[in-house]
């Protein structure tokens, strides 16, 4: 019977066969006393922190001198434009107009680069405060695929969590410059997961018309469900693919 038990993990989809390097229930509890005792599952929500022009204790006095300049050069220029000044007779209408716009969009410039460096830098630290299976597996369901979610943002992704495939066992959708499409679905599991599952991801990819899919698991996956999507477009990550892609982007 022991023979059998790969062979019946395989055919239930997600197994119970266990990977050797899956840690044990009482190290994962411990993980989970960690991430609550430092935040982190409360910080897996949290939004991220806001535009920073300079580094902290700084002030942005270029910025703020382009700020004062722009209140006080360009009304008045326009100002007197309007009221037929004598020296600025010879200045278009327009030119006022458009050199105080372009004005405006070099002071946004900066807050926008600002805001994203520092939503950017917020998620990688929110991110890497789970980097291990044990750590991984001691969050909740919804936990994970949240801190899945950053993953694919740090990677460049559009992340959404969506609702209306939730009964085909999708979690997220995900694009980017080259995946208009992309399905995610997130196991948090300690067993093998199967061809069967693989296979009913690759049903849902084309029953959304997904460009492509990804599966996401904490636990292991099976000889057979790789070889079965192989030449496909999806990509298969067990937890060691994970403990990998936590150290590259944290």
């Amino acid at each position: 019977m022991a023979e059998l038990g790969p062979f019946l993990a395989e055919h239930r989809g997600v197994g119970e066969f266990e990977p050797e390097w899956m840690p044990s229930p009482e190290e994962v509890a411990r993980a989970r006393e960690r991430l609550e005792r430092r935040g982190v599952v409360r910080s897996l929500t949290r939004a991220p922190v806001g535009a920073q022009l300079v580094p902290a204790g700084e002030t942005p006095w270029l910025w703020l001198g382009g700020a004062a300049l722009w209140l006080l050069l360009w009304p008045a220029a326009i100002a007197l434009k309007m009221n037929g000044h004598p020296l600025l007779a010879w200045l278009p209408w327009w030119l006022p107009l458009l050199a105080a716009l372009l004005h405006l969009f070099a002071l946004a410039i900066p807050v926008w680069l600002s805001e994203r460096a520092a939503s950017r830098d917020e998620l990688r630290r929110r991110f890497g405060k789970v980097r291990t299976i044990a750590e991984m597996l001691a969050l909740e369901p919804e936990e994970f695929e949240v801190w899945s979610g950053m993953l694919f943002q740090l990677m460049g992704f559009q992340v959404r969590n969506t609702r209306h495939v939730a009964d085909h066992g999708i979690d997220l959708e995900v694009s980017n410059d080259r995946i208009r499409y992309g399905l995610v679905q997130c196991k948090r599991y300690r067993g093998t997961v199967g061809e069967p599952v693989v296979r009913d991801l690759y049903g849902t990819m084309v029953h959304e018309r997904a460009d492509y899919g990804w599966l996401v698991t904490t636990g292991g996956i099976s000889r057979q469900a790789y070889e079965w999507a192989m030449g496909k477009p999806m990509d298969l990550w067990d937890g060691q693919k994970l403990v990998e892609l936590a150290r590259r982007y944290r």
